[in-house]
């Protein structure tokens, strides 16, 4: 089975970890690199680790999720956009 690398940016730490415990229950193949709270964090792991595929909150504090795409020319990860509301 081939491992899928994945990041999860959520401002929410509730939300990071209830979709953490899911990907770890129903998706075995994806392994979590790293958890960031905002756009700032997320930028510097996206950078560390060049993962696969981002699990991606919408709305944050200081930022969205589309302020943090703008920051790439060619986007090489997969994303889902996750959110609450």
């Amino acid at each position: 089975m081939n491992t899928i690398t994945a990041l999860i940016i959520d401002d929410e730490q509730d939300s990071r970890e209830t979709l953490r415990n899911y990907v770890g229950k129903y998706c075995p193949q994806v392994s979590i690199l790293d958890e960031c709270a905002n756009i700032i964090e997320a930028r510097a792991s996206i950078l560390k680790h060049h993962p696969q595929l981002v699990f991606l909150d919408i709305e944050m504090p200081h930022g969205n999720a589309f302020d943090l795409l703008e920051q790439w020319g060619e986007i090489d990860f997969e994303i889902i956009f996750i959110t609450a509301f």
